[in-house]
């Protein structure tokens, strides 16, 4: 009897061990579904693509022109996704080359550059390679902007959105309206002069209008070709008000301190959505089309976010609101059914294929890019008369 007592007891010890040392079955599943709806509140579906917010970070630092971004696009994406965009804005190509060679590569995570100046960052290395797994909706893009002539196929940048460069003028302000105002004469020639100017401050916008007034390339290398162009700008400085950025002649032009201003497409519809006198003119002799490009620099704090807004961007409704803010051409096929016929249909923001065999993209033009300087330091040098 007492062995039997001592025996059952022991038994009882061991059993209560055993049990003590076993996690419980339901702690254990309840564990593992913890731990799946960790990983599924980490992953945001949204646009085409899964997100794991975990890699997103806080914020995003975007490098721009200023007007360039609608808010409430930068307040959707911290919205959807936890992540403020930080901006920073710079008013002319000349500015932001210089502060990105100055060390500012690794300060941004997004910059929006031109063709020739992200071709010129992309052979310096300054930018990086696209992981196009995190940008799905690469395939909104117009398939003429997936093969752009300095990045077939989207390597190291995607298009933002794209104009031609040209001029606004103040119809209400000239004697004889729009007529025969279709030439880069009214800015070169004081015969034809309508009134108080201003010029982009950015050399090869400006030294490429006064080339192609002259009939020649706005790439051209040619010193003798740049020499003329420099002595036709150096005789418009008497007559001309200032170099300005974008928003600055904008301003001039509705406030009618100008009454025409060298600029961009989108620019001068902006100043028209302040001003119903405000027309945009493309010039006869030809102009600038471009691109402006999204990328990304060399060690950006936040590359996966950063592709994450470039697929944000491709939506087909996000890319139809910025053109409605920016009133620049979307290089979104899929944008186009949203965008307000009054844009679309506009052949002054969407150039027509015929309007556009008189146009130039702006080339990487390599060591010759020297003498564009040399001419812009000497102009800028003896100022405004």
């Amino acid at each position: 009897m007492y062995w039997k007592c001592f025996a059952l007891k022991n038994w009882i010890w061991i059993a209560a061990a055993f049990f003590l040392v076993l996690p419980p079955a339901c702690s254990s599943g309840q564990n593992k579904n913890n731990s799946t709806n960790n990983t599924a509140k980490n992953i945001i579906a949204a646009y085409n693509i899964s997100v794991d917010r975990s890699k997103l970070g806080i914020s995003l630092n975007f490098y721009n022109f200023p007007n360039y971004l609608d808010p409430a696009i930068a307040d959707k994406f911290e919205e959807v996704y936890g992540v403020k965009l930080i901006l920073d804005y710079y008013d002319n190509n000349e500015t932001m080359m210089a502060k990105l060679y100055a060390g500012g590569v690794g300060q941004y995570d997004l910059i929006v550059a031109p063709d020739f100046a992200a071709s010129i960052l992309w052979k310096k290395k300054m930018i990086d390679r696209l992981n196009h797994d995190n940008i799905p909706n690469l395939r909104n893009l117009k398939q003429e902007f997936r093969q752009l002539p300095f990045d077939p196929g989207n390597i190291f940048s995607v298009c933002y959105q794209w104009g031609t460069t040209g001029f606004g003028v103040r119809s209400d302000l000239l004697k004889n309206g729009m007529k025969d105002i279709d030439s880069w004469r009214v800015f070169f020639d004081p015969k034809y002069q309508l009134g108080p100017f201003t010029m982009l401050d950015d050399p090869r916008e400006t030294i490429g209008a006064a080339l192609k007034y002259l009939g020649y390339s706005v790439n051209s290398t040619n010193p003798k070709e740049l020499k003329e162009a420099e002595k036709i700008l150096v005789s418009q400085k008497s007559r001309l008000i200032a170099y300005t950025g974008t928003s600055t002649a904008r301003d001039l032009l509705v406030s009618g301190d100008a009454v025409m201003v060298h600029n961009y497409s989108g620019d001068i519809y902006m100043a028209r959505e302040e001003l119903k006198t405000v027309e945009y003119v493309i010039p006869r002799e030809g102009t600038v089309i471009w691109t402006d490009n999204i990328v990304i620099p060399v060690n950006a704090p936040h590359k996966y976010a950063a592709e994450v807004f470039i697929n944000f961007l491709l939506d087909a409704q996000i890319g139809a609101q910025l053109t409605h803010y920016t009133h620049y051409a979307s290089p979104n096929q899929a944008s186009i059914p949203f965008i307000n016929p009054e844009l679309k249909n506009s052949p002054l923001i969407f150039p027509t294929r015929e309007m556009q065999k008189n146009m130039e993209f702006l080339k990487d033009i390599g060591e010759a890019a020297k003498l564009y300087d040399e001419i812009w330091a000497r102009l800028k040098a003896t100022g405004i008369h």
